[in-house]
C-alpha cells in the first residue's frame, strides 16, 4: 500500500513520463508550421477598451455586442500565465475557429518540453454566464491527464473571471458565437 506522501511524487513521475513520451513521439513526425498570434500589451488594452465600450453601450441601449479577437485572448492568457506561481504552461496560442476555442501551448517538465492542444466550446448558460465544455485535450499525441486539463480550464476561467466577468456584471449573455478568429458575445441588461 502506498502512503499519501508519495502520491504527489508519483503524479510528477507520471507527468514527466507523459511529457517525455510525447516529445519522443512528436519528434518522429513531420513538424507542421503553425500560425503565430502575437502577444502584446496593446491587445490587452484593446480588450479593456472594448469592455468599457460594451458597458457604456448597454447603459444607453440595454443591449451590447462584444467582439474579442485571438490576439486579445492570447495576450490575456499569456500575461495571466506570467502571474502564476508555477509556470508549467508556456507560449499560449488561442485560436477562435469553427465554433471552438483551440488552445495550443507548451508544457515544460525538467528538460523536456511537449505540445499541448486543447479544444473547448463555450456557450451561455441559463443564468446568462459563459459555460465552457472540454472537447479534447492532448499532450503530443496522447490524452492529457485530467489534472492538467483541469489546470488549463481553471487558468482560462480565472482569466475570464478576473478580467472580463467583473466588467459584465450587469450583462445577461444571450449568445456566444465563435468564427473566423472572433468571439462575438451578445447580451442585454439584467
Amino acid at each position: 500500500m502506498y502512503s499519501r506522501n508519495y502520491l504527489p511524487v508519483a503524479l510528477a513521475v507520471v507527468v514527466l513520463l507523459l511529457v517525455n513520451m510525447a516529445c519522443n513521439l512528436t519528434q518522429r513526425s513531420e513538424p507542421t508550421p503553425a500560425e503565430v498570434i502575437p502577444i502584446t500589451t496593446e491587445a490587452v488594452e484593446s480588450l479593456k477598451k472594448d469592455l468599457q465600450k460594451a458597458g457604456k453601450e448597454i447603459k444607453l441601449s440595454g443591449q451590447t455586442t462584444l467582439v474579442i479577437d485571438e490576439a486579445e485572448l492570447t495576450s490575456l492568457a499569456a500575461f495571466e500565465l506570467q502571474n502564476q506561481d508555477s509556470q508549467v504552461f508556456q507560449d499560449p496560442q488561442i485560436f477562435l475557429r469553427d465554433g471552438q476555442i483551440k488552445i495550443a501551448t507548451q508544457v515544460e517538465q525538467g528538460n523536456s518540453r511537449a505540445s499541448v492542444d486543447i479544444v473547448m466550446e463555450v456557450s451561455a448558460d441559463a443564468d446568462g454566464r459563459p459555460e465552457y465544455q472540454l472537447v479534447s485535450a492532448k499532450i503530443g499525441p496522447l490524452p492529457l491527464p485530467e489534472s492538467m486539463s483541469q489546470q488549463i480550464y481553471k487558468l482560462i476561467d480565472d482569466a475570464f473571471t478576473s478580467k472580463i466577468d467583473p466588467q459584465m456584471d450587469d450583462i445577461f449573455i444571450d449568445n456566444i458565437t465563435i468564427k473566423n478568429g472572433l468571439m462575438i458575445v451578445q447580451g442585454h441588461l439584467r
